[in-house]
This record gives C-alpha cells, sequence and structure tokens, in this order.
C-alpha cells in the first residue's frame, strides 16, 4: 500500500513538472512570435495588426486558456490524469502548427510532445499519446490553410516521423527497463553479498554450540575493555565459569548430551547478564564474562546469581543438576592484561579446588574468598 502511494505521489510531482515545461513552452513560442513581429515590422509594416492579431495574440490566448483550465483541473480539483496531460500538450502543439501554417516543420512538435511522456516509463501511455498525436497531425491537414501550403506526401513523412519516433521511443523504454533490471540485480547480488559477509562475520565471532562470543572475540573485547579501564579508570570484572565434573557427563551419557548441557548452561548465562556485559565460550567446558559499569560487590552479586540460577536447574538427560564454579577478578591500574586474566584463572583453580559449586572472588582492598 505504502509503494503504491509513494508511486502515485511520484506521479504526480513529475505530471506538475510536465505542466511547468508546458507553461515554459508556450512562453517560448510567444518570444517567437514576438521575433516575428519585429521582422514584420521591419519587412511588411502593413500586416503588423493582423501579424498582432492573429499570430501572436489569438494562439497565445487560445494556449493560455488550455493551460489555465488543466492547471485548474490538476492543482486544485487534484485530477491527476496523465491522459489530460497528453491531450494537453497535442493541443498545445496544434494550435501552434495551425495557426503558423507557414513556418515548416512545426508538425514535429507533436513529436517533442511524445517525447515528453518518456518520464512516465509506461509503454501504454506512450502508446495513447503517439494515437492522439496522429489524430491530431491527421486533423491539422483537413485545414485549407495547412493543404496551401503542404502537400500529401509531407502529411506521409510527418506521419513516419511520428511512428519512427514512437519506435525509437520504444526501444529507448525497452533499453531502460534492461538497465534497470542489471541495477536490481547487482543490487540484489550486493545485498546477498552484504548479508553473506556479515553471516561471516559473525560466524567468525560466535560459538556455533552455544551461539556466545568465540574465544577470538572474547580476547578482541578483553583488549579494548582493558584499555578503557587504564585510559578512563572504567570498572571492570573478568568471571571464569568452569561447569564441575563435566568429563563425567561426556563419558557417562556422551558428547551430544554434553553439548545439551553446554547450550543451557549457557543459556542460563546470557539469561542473567545486562547489555553491558560480555559473554564467551573460552573453551571446551569453561566460560568467561567481563563485566562493566559495576564495582566488585554488584559483580559478585549478579555472578552468584547466575551460579544458583545454573545449580537450579534440573536435566532430565542427566536425572539430576550440574554445578559451576567461578572465580572472580576485579581489574586495578597496576596489572597488566595477562595478569589479569592470570589472576581470575587462579580464583576460578581455587574454587574447583576447594570444594565446587562456589564463586571465589576478590576486593580491591585484598583477596576475599566466599563460599556457598
Amino acid at each position: 500500500m505504502g509503494q503504491t502511494q509513494s508511486k502515485f505521489s511520484s506521479e504526480q510531482l513529475w505530471m506538475e513538472k510536465i505542466l511547468h515545461i508546458f507553461w515554459v513552452m508556450i512562453a517560448m513560442a510567444f518570444v517567437g512570435q514576438l521575433i516575428g513581429l519585429i521582422t514584420t515590422i521591419y519587412y511588411f509594416p502593413d500586416y503588423i495588426m493582423e501579424f498582432i492579431i492573429h499570430k501572436l495574440l489569438v494562439p497565445t490566448s487560445i494556449q493560455v486558456v488550455i493551460m489555465l483550465i488543466t492547471h485548474y483541473l490538476i492543482k486544485v480539483k487534484k485530477l491527476y490524469s496523465t491522459k489530460l496531460l497528453m491531450i494537453t500538450g497535442t493541443a498545445e502543439a496544434f494550435v501552434t502548427a495551425l495557426m503558423h501554417p507557414n513556418v515548416p516543420g512545426l508538425q514535429l512538435l507533436f513529436l517533442l510532445v511524445m517525447a515528453v511522456f518518456l518520464i512516465f516509463f509506461d509503454k501504454k501511455k506512450l502508446k495513447f499519446s503517439l494515437s492522439i498525436n496522429i489524430i491530431a497531425l491527421t486533423s491539422l491537414y483537413l485545414f485549407p490553410a495547412i493543404r496551401s501550403t503542404a502537400s500529401e506526401y509531407e502529411y506521409v513523412a510527418y506521419l513516419f516521423v511520428l511512428w519512427a519516433g514512437y519506435r525509437i521511443y520504444l526501444m529507448v523504454l525497452e533499453r531502460g527497463k534492461e538497465v534497470l533490471k542489471h541495477l536490481q540485480q547487482a543490487a540484489e547480488n550486493e545485498k546477498e553479498l552484504i548479508v553473506k559477509s556479515a553471516m561471516m562475520e559473525r560466524l567468525s565471532k560466535i560459538d556455533a554450540l552455544t551461539n556466545l562470543y568465540n574465544h577470538k572475540t572474547f580476547h578482541e573485547y578483553l583488549d579494548f575493555l582493558y584499555e578503557q579501564n587504564i585510559s578512563y579508570d572504567m570498572p571492570l570484572q573478568l568471571a571464569l565459569i568452569d561447569i564441575d565434573n563435566f568429563k563425567s557427563v561426556n563419558d557417562q551419557f556422551g558428547h551430544s548430551i554434553g553439548d545439551i548441557i553446554l547450550k543451557r548452561v549457557a543459556n542460563a548465562i546470557a539469561e542473567q547478564v545486562t547489555e553491558e556485559d560480555i559473554v564467551a565460550r573460552y573453551g571446551g567446558e569453561e566460560f568467561a564474562i567481563l563485566l562493566t559499569n559495576k564495582d566488585i560487590g554488584e559483580a559478585y552479586e549478579m555472578i552468584e546469581t547466575i551460579r544458583l540460577h545454573i545449580a537450579a536447574q534440573y536435566h532430565e538427560e542427566l536425572n539430576g543438576n550440574i554445578t559451576v564454579s567461578v572465580g572472580l577478578k576485579d581489574l586495578d591500574g597496576s596489572m597488566t592484561k595477562e595478569s589479569f586474566f592470570v589472576e581470575s584463572d587462579k580464583l576460578l583453580y581455587a574454587a574447583k579446588y576447594s570444594g565446587k559449586n562456589q564463586v571465589v572472588w576478590n576486593e580491591r582492598k585484598g583477596i576475599m574468598w566466599e563460599k556457598s
């Protein structure tokens, strides 16, 4: 519906532009007639008044009246009809050619009027324009003033020119549509490449099993956030999470069940973190979370909530629950990026080797272990 409305609005805009072109054509014809008047004054002073009336005022008045009617119907009554506009253009050309029978070639104005409607890129509109221009050209030769200055041969010649112009315009339309089709195909191909590129970029950043960031992407974020912490003293914590006794799950139930458990743990973690945090599958059964814009107490509360959430999940495949151990480290300005990770890893090992199913963490003032 919106696309149809947009197309109609565009057609309205072009109709108004064509209306403006017709006004310009009348103005140009009037200027030409003024030049003719100057010539008449110089060469045929006895013919001045007749020229003013029959060659200047009458045709211009008729054309202006036609244009005013069309302008009223289109701009005021909102009668946006391309057929009305085509008839108007043809009528303007007809008046010009009829009122100046001694000027050769004015019949070619019909060809010019038909060319204007190539703007609509529509074969039916072009065919209608051809039809009314042939009718106008034929009607023109019914007037004695035209017949006295032009032969039947010229009529046939102009008729042929109109037909030839129509065929050329058709080829222009066909070529235009062919080019448009190629452009649309190129745009579709480019769109497909963009989508594929985005998918490839995503695949390079995401772990296929858990849909979390992968090991490589985690380190990219760690590099960036570490620099932010050093430069702007932005709070940053790193939590390393390891599923307890996961090897026995794979050994007892198989790797397919192990994959199911990994996905559930990944989802459980992702559900609890905020948009400001980065969650990744670091490798195997180990996950990493970079927590930002929190103090160490807030970070601990979030990680402890995650631990309890995972421990509360019942897995029918295992006929039981699983737990995780977590090492949580707060970054301070004295640490390198490497030591930050190593310290987090040490806290994880402390959690695993001091009973599992717990969060071992530290505050900036010193190390504190929290066991639940």
